[in-house]
């Protein structure tokens, strides 16, 4: 009855997510020069060789040129910002392991982390552009780009026409054989903020590929919640990702809501075939309670 309860009220229940991509503008914290080096907070390049410039403005003299992936300290933010692609960013004075210099805040990442399969690959997520479209609504797209030794291997891009992509996480592998990190990208309502589902995209031979997007539906009296399970949060399941839909049909009351007779569960296995997710026939060895946990 716990999980009856917990998917039905879904709705009433969202946790809200830190929208550190909520707008078009990007900022960073500045260090103060009287902070010790061990306390330091680094920032790294989102972009691939981008100039690093004497002043802060585009027609400002090169004085050096940044791969993607550069740690550097932020020390001064520029008076005035300027918008580049539909983002909006002050610029920043930087140093690097051996350069000092302005970089516009659009290409400094809002979000850094590592492959866990692999120490030497690392990620960076963050805003690419943001433009309007023929019906007015705003398209923001969000990238993440994976680099190694300062060499960019992969770029993928999201956009927020149905929801905007927030927090990112990667998992590692979730005992999967052929896939090298799963990373998880929550999906948040425009409006509201509310988290309303999430995007998947496998990392595997250098290459980024998009999974899927399990986004809620819910209208006056229907409710739809679906999630991935991976062979980590199973027992004796090897090789199959479930995905686990919950419907919740005539909800017109709380009572309703948590009304067992109005829950379906539907089960459905899927294989990893290396570029997209195959459905599987069903068998005996695959069974709701053979789900331990999961928790993303």
């Amino acid at each position: 009855m716990r999980n009856v309860k917990k998917s039905a009220l879904f709705l009433s229940l969202f946790a809200m997510v830190n929208l550190f991509a909520q707008t078009e503008q990007v900022e960073f914290e500045i260090m103060d020069q009287e902070i010790p080096v061990e306390e330091l907070n680094y920032e790294y390049l989102l972009a691939h060789k981008v100039f690093l410039r004497e002043k802060p403005s585009v027609r400002s003299k090169k004085v050096g040129l940044l791969d993607i992936g550069t740690k550097m300290v932020l020390w001064e933010k520029s008076l005035y910002s300027k918008e580049i692609d539909g983002i909006n960013s002050h610029w920043y004075r930087v140093t690097t392991e051996n350069e000092t210099g302005w970089v516009w805040g659009g290409m400094i990442a809002q979000k850094s982390f590592g492959s866990i399969a692999d120490n030497q690959v690392k990620f960076v997520y963050g805003y690419e552009s943001s433009t309007q479209n023929e019906a007015g609504l705003t398209k923001v797209n969000y990238q993440l780009r994976a680099f190694k030794n300062g060499q960019q291997l992969d770029k993928i891009v999201f956009d927020s026409l149905h929801a905007i992509p927030v927090h990112i996480e990667n998992h590692g592998s979730l005992g999967l054989f052929n896939v090298e990190d799963v990373i998880t990208v929550d999906l948040a309502d425009a409006e509201s903020g509310y988290q309303v589902g999430k995007s998947y995209v496998f990392w595997n031979n250098g290459r980024f590929i998009k999974v899927a997007d399990l986004v809620d539906y819910a209208d006056n009296n229907y409710l739809k919640t679906e999630h991935f399970v991976f062979p980590s949060d199973m027992q004796g399941v090897k090789s199959t990702i479930l995905l686990k839909t919950t419907i919740t049909k005539n909800i017109k009351s709380l009572d309703d809501a948590l009304a067992q007779d109005n829950v379906e569960f539907i089960t459905t296995p899927y294989s990893w075939n290396g570029s997209k997710l195959v459905k599987k026939q069903e068998t005996r060895d695959i069974k709701d309670n053979a789900v331990v946990s999961i928790d993303f």
